[in-house]
């Protein structure tokens, strides 16, 4: 929680956010920590200055040796599928094995720690999709600051679409989730959805705040909102408000987006262990998160069980298109809970939202057969749409 701030410090923060210097940026930085009051309301926020400061770093001595990094390991997959799920835990704990078992990937696992050493994409098929599991690096203690290669894995990790924590019963299971989940929140990967989430877009222009409302304010006004950000010398922005959402809520945005990410805990190994006490301790050191106990060498039912789990998390959502006298299209369109007809005529062409009449649905979210509804009309899974335009 960030509260108290002196406002030469914020005027400080305002310029570290408009340099885009790495290395003025990172002497800035310094700057602003050395104004900042040393108080329990300033302690979270310092770490996460100070671990973006290690990440710039990082960043300098990268360039410093472009020309190996250019022939260095890419850790950026291409998302595929439906969604794509990050599978992040501690060294051999069972990601390659997972991967093996439940999708398309040859991947072989290796008895020796850290033989993972960039992101390996897979196909996990579940019903009429796909999703794309990537098995990414170890995730250690100290990730979250750069340690064996924690910058790199993490980002991989936050560009996912959900994640799996993946751990090894026999291994202090419990232990392993609390640490992969702290490195996760210390780079702003939240696991558990939070109340509320705050993007603040910055403009160059202008000198006004414009809201995307997604959610409401709690215990302040946009007002408050407005003098906040002047205070960080910021006049233009796009404010996204999601969920419920406080001033601190707004003020911790001002120091990196916090990220949410839906995730699955997996205990694997369950053919080397059953023990009902080891088994309660993952649920207990998992929670509020949902924990599964496998095994990936006798995998049973898992491929379909994980799709399903995933399936939910996720909160996937199937649409089938269809043309007048024509059949529903085989393949879906997939979007998230929540979607309404007009984001599915934009995922589409946008001419089909600029140009929209009505459309006619038949499915779990129609009234009666081939209803006919509006733009605002929020789908369900396996609804079948056809547009008039």
């Amino acid at each position: 929680m960030v509260t108290n701030l002196p406002p030469d410090a914020k005027s400080k923060w305002n310029e570290v956010t408009q340099t885009r210097n790495p290395e003025t940026r990172l002497k800035l930085m310094g700057e602003f920590l050395s104004m900042v009051p040393k108080h329990k309301g300033t302690d979270k926020m310092c770490s996460q200055v100070k671990r973006q400061m290690a990440q710039l770093r990082e960043e300098i001595e990268d360039k410093k040796k472009a020309a190996k990094r250019r022939s260095g390991p890419s850790y950026f997959v291409e998302k595929a599928g439906a969604a794509q799920v990050a599978v992040v835990g501690p060294t051999n704990a069972g990601r390659s094995s997972l991967l093996r078992a439940v999708t398309n990937s040859s991947v072989e696992p290796a008895p020796w720690p850290f033989s993972t050493r960039v992101p390996t994409p897979g196909m996990l098929p579940y019903e009429d999709i796909q999703f794309q599991l990537v098995e990414v690096p170890p995730i250690v203690e100290g990730s979250s600051e750069g340690r064996s290669d924690g910058f790199q894995v993490l980002s991989a990790a936050r560009n996912s679409d959900g994640i799996i924590i993946l751990v090894d019963l026999t291994d202090d299971p419990g232990g392993n989730i609390l640490t992969v989940t702290r490195e996760l929140e210390n780079s702003r990967i939240l696991t558990a959805e939070p109340q509320g989430e705050v993007e603040v877009t910055r403009r160059g222009h202008g000198s006004d705040i414009q809201y995307i409302w997604e959610g409401e304010l709690d215990g302040c006004t946009t007002d408050d909102i407005a003098g906040l950000l002047r205070e960080y010398k910021i006049r233009s922005a796009l404010v996204r408000i999601r969920g419920r959402v406080t001033l601190d809520t707004v003020e911790d945005a001002m120091f990196g987006n916090a990220v949410y990410r839906p995730t699955l805990v997996i205990a694997n190994k369950a053919d080397l262990s059953s023990d009902p006490a080891v088994v309660e301790s993952v649920r207990a050191s998992a929670a509020p998160l949902e924990a599964m106990v496998v095994s990936a060498e006798n995998p049973g039912d898992l491929k379909d069980e994980l799709g399903a789990k995933l399936f939910e998390l996720l909160g996937i959502v199937r649409v089938y298109t269809k043309q007048p006298g024509k059949e529903a299209a085989e393949a879906p369109i997939v979007g998230h809970r929540g979607m309404n007809v007009g984001d599915l005529a934009k995922l589409i062409h946008s001419d089909f939202y600029e140009r929209f009449k009505y459309a006619r649905i038949r499915g779990p979210s129609a009234k009666f057969e081939s209803g006919r509804v509006g733009i605002d009309h929020v789908l369900m899974d396996g609804d079948i749409v056809q547009f008039h335009t």
